[in-house]
């Protein structure tokens, strides 16, 4: 039998992970974080960084709101503690937001969408093409208007991962590089993590896997419906001044970024398995849509090409909670491109769920059960 080791293992040293790790070593809970490749290595590490709680799909307003208000308060606070805990500054700042409407549909829709924002508390208006190029004369011609909020946020995602990992490790968490292969059990409760390396006894363990969680289903007896979500992205250089606020069309998005002033632009949206490799399609539709945003960036150096995969879950919701049938087995995943984003309160609300206390948000509607597969 496997001596006891950890009071919680966590499975993935991602954003999630590491956020789970830092709210439960800071509780004083003994944790080991187990990854296989490197923290940060995936998503959380290519991550544009961008932080913006709003909420403007209706099917998903009334369980979505509570997460992303309460995490990006969380970030808020979180970052000079974090900053003084791990000596990693991660560039945390607040900031405004411009999305672009460059049809009529496009300006009705996001004007609906401001409308409904502004019942939600939000601080968001619309303007005219002529308001949006006195913020930003670069921005192309062709818009019509756009929505402006100063209800938003970056920062660094890669070192916002390490200040966590960091942060975790000064309150006791031991993070080992390991290859995560089942569960033992005894009845219902968790009794042993096995890895590759043997296994390791102890009371819970949480899988922050990303979109490698589905893959976990066979272990633990039931399915996670969790796909990957391939996302490129394009680090560009051009003369001119930074860009005062994060620019959105779309599924696309530029900012730039405080540490080494390069264009930050993506995404793609791809289904393509769990192939990471940047291609030269991706790299043509995004250059396509850098310029129909910004025609002056036309020509401008691409320094880096990235590639990630997103966990997304069946209806887009996140997964958070215990797994039906096990004493000590949680999900944290499914976040889809609002992984950096919800990690804190992920991580608070895990914290909570495993200790035993009131959860601050109820976490109901991001249960696991709530999929058929798991219907009586």
């Amino acid at each position: 039998m496997a001596a006891k080791k950890a009071d919680v293992i966590i499975i993935g040293a991602g954003a999630i992970g590491c956020a789970i790790a830092y709210f439960l070593s800071r509780e004083g809970v003994k944790v080991i974080v187990v990854e296989q490749d490197s923290i940060g290595a995936h998503a959380s590490g290519y991550a544009p960084g961008i932080l913006n709680p709003q909420v403007a799909i209706p099917e998903y307003l009334e369980n979505m709101l509570p997460l992303t208000t309460k995490s990006f308060q969380l970030h808020k606070e979180l970052y000079q503690q974090l900053l003084a805990e791990s000596g990693i500054d991660y560039y945390f700042r607040q900031s405004a937001i411009l999305t672009l409407a460059f049809t009529q549909a496009e300006a009705q829709e996001i004007k609906s969408k401001v409308e409904m924002l502004q019942q939600q508390g939000f601080k968001i208006q619309w303007l005219n093409g002529d308001a949006v190029h006195l913020i930003d004369s670069r921005i192309s011609p062709e818009i019509i208007g756009a929505a402006y909020s100063e209800d938003a946020g970056e920062l660094d995602s890669y070192r916002y991962v390490l200040a966590l990992a960091q942060a975790a490790e000064k309150y006791g968490a031991e993070i080992r590089n390991g290859r995560f292969t089942g569960l033992k059990r005894k009845g219902a409760r968790l009794t042993a993590v096995q890895l590759s390396s043997g296994d390791i006894a102890c009371d819970c363990t949480v899988l922050a896997m990303g979109p490698w969680t589905g893959l976990a289903a066979s272990t633990i007896g039931v399915p996670i419906p969790v796909r990957p979500q391939k996302g490129q992205t394009l680090r560009v250089r051009a003369s001119g001044p930074p860009f005062a606020t994060i620019l959105a069309w779309d599924t696309n998005y530029i900012t730039t970024t405080r540490q080494d002033a390069l264009i930050y632009h993506g995404a793609t949206h791809e289904d393509a398995g769990f192939d990471e490799e940047p291609s030269t399609a991706g790299r043509d539709k995004l250059i396509d849509s850098l310029v129909t945003m910004v025609p002056s960036l036309i020509g401008a150096e691409v320094v880096l090409q990235t590639a990630c995969l997103r966990p997304l879950a069946a209806d887009g919701l996140p997964i958070i909670g215990e797994v039906p049938g096990w004493n000590g087995v949680y999900l944290a995943t499914g976040h889809w491109t609002k992984g950096i984003l919800l990690s804190p309160v992920t991580g608070r609300l895990v914290t909570e769920l495993i200790s035993g206390s009131a959860a601050s948000i109820p976490t109901e509607p991001f249960s696991v059960s709530r999929f058929n597969s798991f219907r009586s």
